[in-house]
């Protein structure tokens, strides 16, 4: 009876601050200063409650995108809504793909909330054509430290290997990412480049090993792969 009422008196707070944090919000957000509009929208989330985030949520897709990019960031730190969070963040992908620096808010979002339900969409995007987006995908592979993350990125480090190792001046490429390009400044090569450090940072983070090629990852995953456990 005693727990009953204590959890009682600490919802009934929750919603108090949420209240408060909402009031709060609604009249710092009135502000024409965009900077001002991202750090209100910053500050609401610091509240977790379920009427914070549904209110955060709305601005993953609306505003400019500063402000989107701090409901993204936002979101990853309502690590107790995870399974309200995630989907979320996820939707708000497609509808900002004209939008690449708040998808990169978002995977950072995914990357903080850790949950392994985020991997199936967080793997198509190791793909993408814009090198700070795939970055930022790898990026939350990493944090979420899966193991089924592990075969998707050595698939794509040796793609990503292909091309680093190609002469400069386009054609080719790999599939699903291939980038028109030609003369000296071949945007695939540079994306190539961008992309590899990620996906060597996300493995290092995975698996806490520091090989540095695909060859050498892949043997050594074949040797692991039937034991391999991720360590805390």
């Amino acid at each position: 009876m005693v727990e009953i009422l204590l959890l009682g008196l600490a919802l009934a707070g929750d919603d108090k601050e949420a209240s408060e944090a909402l009031e709060r919000f609604r009249t710092a957000y009135a502000s024409p200063s965009v900077a001002n509009r991202s750090v209100a929208v910053s500050d609401l989330c610091r509240v977790q409650h379920e009427k914070t985030l549904a209110r955060a949520a709305g601005f993953l897709t609306a505003d400019v995108k500063e402000v989107r990019e701090a409901a993204a960031r936002g979101l990853g730190g309502f690590t107790d809504y995870k399974k309200m969070a995630v989907p979320l963040l996820i939707g708000a992908l497609a509808p900002n793909d004209k939008e690449p620096t708040v998808q990169v808010a978002i995977f950072d979002g995914l990357g903080k909330l850790d949950d392994v339900s985020a991997l199936p969409t967080i793997h198509k995007y190791f793909e993408d054509k814009d090198a700070k987006v795939a970055s930022a995908a790898f990026a939350a592979a990493g944090a979420i430290r899966s193991v089924s993350s592990i075969d998707p990125i050595i698939a794509h480090m040796k793609e990503v290997e292909k091309i680093n190792s190609q002469k400069s001046g386009g054609g080719g490429g790999a599939p699903g990412f291939s980038i028109p390009g030609g003369g000296g400044n071949d945007p695939q090569k540079a994306r190539a480049k961008e992309v590899m450090k990620a996906i060597l940072k996300a493995m290092q983070a995975i698996t806490k090993e520091k090989w540095t090629s695909a060859q050498e990852w892949q043997i050594w995953w074949s040797r692991k792969k039937a034991t391999f456990k991720i360590e805390d």
